[in-house]
């Protein structure tokens, strides 16, 4: 009769360390990726020998985030394990996208050794053998490839050999989809100064920007990834040839602005009496009216208005006829300005059309 123990030791089979199921975080070349999106600036031209300290007048423009940055990872892990996974973002969210799947090339290789496994060894991978080199054992004998068991997706020899397979495999993985934010809310104020300062010189990257960091944690298993924020435009404009005027004159007292007209009247200026007049003292939602405008008169409207028509009377007689007729006003010359079309109350001096005024000439009847 068996022991209690014998009986034991047949019905379990310890797993060693090496037989733990994957649980990685890798960055994915899924489309679907976008940096994220701040306004533009238009600020002096930049130079080496200028200070950041410079720039800091269109601090309270730099880094206004219009839209988050987008982009995807991959949690490669057993099918089983995937619903039970949790993902931290810090400085934004993730979202699950479901389970995918695609092909990976795999190399392995055989020193002295008996068996090696898939990276990814779950969920019983279909696979497929690219390459191989020669085998040979011990004593240096050559001998037939190590052969493939699914069940533990591993290339098994019968004994200790040498060489290497190239593999091609299909692992399943989950796919999220990270959205970010320009890294306000991970940076302290004085690293995301740092970071509008650099951005208005020039390139954000020259600061020490914080990156987007993931945790991922499953019932017994951790993992972790980071990648860089990425910005468009990744730094603000400047004027080519020359110096631009200074930004308009204004500090922010609270939650709200004051505003101080300059001597001469400037776009900024015009739009700010045509939103809101006589009163300098102006809200967020005021303030963005205005720079909307003004970025709207980099891009004016035009279309070519109608000056003056120069036309004849043409009087066409019926078929074998003197006395029944009908008299026709025609065209035979006119003239086309282009003149704005939009309200933008800003000047604008050059015109985007081909020429500012078209004369059109019709040919006279025989």
């Amino acid at each position: 009769m068996n022991s209690p123990q014998a009986a034991l030791l047949l019905n379990f089979t310890p797993r060693d360390q090496g037989e733990k199921l994957p649980f990685e975080l890798r960055l994915a070349d899924d489309h679907g990726a976008q940096p994220v999106q701040v306004k533009p600036v238009l600020v002096d031209r930049w130079t080496r020998d200028r200070p950041l300290e410079t720039y800091a007048r269109w601090l309270d423009q730099a880094l206004l985030q219009v839209a988050s940055g987008i982009r995807r990872v991959r949690l490669y892990c057993a099918r089983t394990r995937a619903d039970q996974v949790r993902l931290t973002v810090m400085g934004g969210t993730a979202g699950a996208l479901g389970r995918r799947q695609e092909s990976l090339i795999e190399t392995l290789t055989w020193v002295g050794a008996r068996s090696r496994r898939l990276r990814y060894h779950y969920d019983r991978p279909e696979v497929r053998i690219l390459e191989q080199s020669r085998f040979f054992d011990a004593q240096g004998a050559e001998t037939h490839a190590p052969r493939f068991d699914p069940e533990s997706a591993s290339f098994v020899h019968d004994q200790q050999v040498t060489g290497a397979l190239v593999i091609e495999y299909t692992p399943e993985f989950s796919l999220y989809e990270i959205t970010y934010d320009n890294g306000a809310s991970q940076a302290s104020a004085e690293l995301f100064r740092e970071m509008r300062l650099a951005w208005l010189a020039g390139n954000i990257h020259d600061a020490a920007v914080p990156p987007v960091r993931i945790i991922a944690v499953g019932p017994n298993d951790a993992a972790q990834l980071s990648f860089p924020r990425a910005f468009w435009p990744a730094h603000a404009d400047t004027a080519s040839g020359h110096g631009i005027s200074d930004p308009p004159p204004f500090t922010k007292e609270g939650k709200e602005y004051r505003y101080k007209p300059p001597a001469k009247p400037t776009c900024w200026d015009r739009c700010k009496q045509s939103i809101q007049p006589n009163n300098n003292l102006l809200n967020e939602r005021e303030m963005t009216a205005i720079r909307d405008c003004v970025e709207s008169a980099h891009t004016p409207k035009f279309q070519y208005v109608e000056q003056s028509r120069e036309v004849v009377m043409d009087r066409i007689f019926a078929p074998g006829s003197t006395e029944i007729y009908i008299d026709v006003e025609r065209t035979v010359e006119m003239v086309l300005t282009l003149q704005r079309a939009d309200s933008n109350p800003c000047e604008q001096t050059s015109q985007n059309g081909c020429c500012p005024e078209l004369t059109l000439r019709f040919a006279t009847s025989s």
